[in-house]
């Protein structure tokens, strides 16, 4: 019985990594634009993948997930044409730690405070969660940002120091980030209940 856990784990945690890397790959399967609202505004499905891949397989794994789609990010940063959010992820530590906590602290808080729930009671513990996924990865990458801004020599990454080059990232990632609130607490909840009862049907433990 273990192993067989063990091997749906893995598994799963093999599907859950190759969607990120498709997400990221797909432009339109990663991010939903919203230019109808704000110009340029676009929401970053990924961090939804990520924690409901933490949720159903624990905070360790998607720890795991949240590397890998900060791997990805670093990579990407650095072998394509320069943008403004290209350039803010040069910084490894941007790329990746963010990602990674998203994944670590959302599957903690499900496994300590909302696992033994009832499916018909998990539905606003998951918005909550979707909200907080956002909150975390968008805080960290702007703070982040203007730490390596203010305080480090940014010159590598190929942004120039100035004030105003701060204030367009911080603002549009700013906006992008109330964006992300609304929409991880409706697709969270949406997508992440029947794939958690999936895994109850599995008999998946992450414990």
């Amino acid at each position: 019985m273990q192993k067989t856990n063990r091997s749906r784990k893995l598994v799963l945690t093999a599907l859950f990594m190759a969607l990120i890397i498709l997400q990221s790959l797909v432009p339109w399967l990663g991010t939903l634009p919203l230019g109808a609202f704000v110009l340029g505004a676009a929401v970053t499905i990924i961090t939804y993948t990520v924690a409901i891949g933490a949720m159903v397989l624990g905070p360790a794994t998607g720890g795991l997930l949240g590397l890998v789609w900060g791997a990805y990010s670093l990579w990407h940063a650095w072998s394509s044409v320069p943008s403004i959010g290209a350039l803010m992820f040069r910084n490894p530590i941007t790329a990746l730690l963010p990602r990674i906590l998203v994944g670590v602290i959302i599957g903690w808080l499900y496994q300590r405070y909302v696992q033994q729930r009832p499916f018909k009671d998990q539905a606003w513990c998951l918005s909550l969660l979707g909200a907080l996924a956002a909150l975390i990865n968008t805080s960290l990458v702007l703070s982040l940002t203007w730490v390596s801004f203010t305080v480090m020599n940014t010159s590598f990454t190929g942004i120039p120091h100035t004030h105003l080059a701060t204030w367009l990232i911080t603002t549009i990632a700013g906006f992008n980030g109330v964006f992300e609130l609304i929409v991880g607490a409706i697709i969270v909840p949406l997508v992440g209940i029947p794939v958690l009862k999936l895994k109850k049907h599995l008999g998946l433990t992450t414990t």
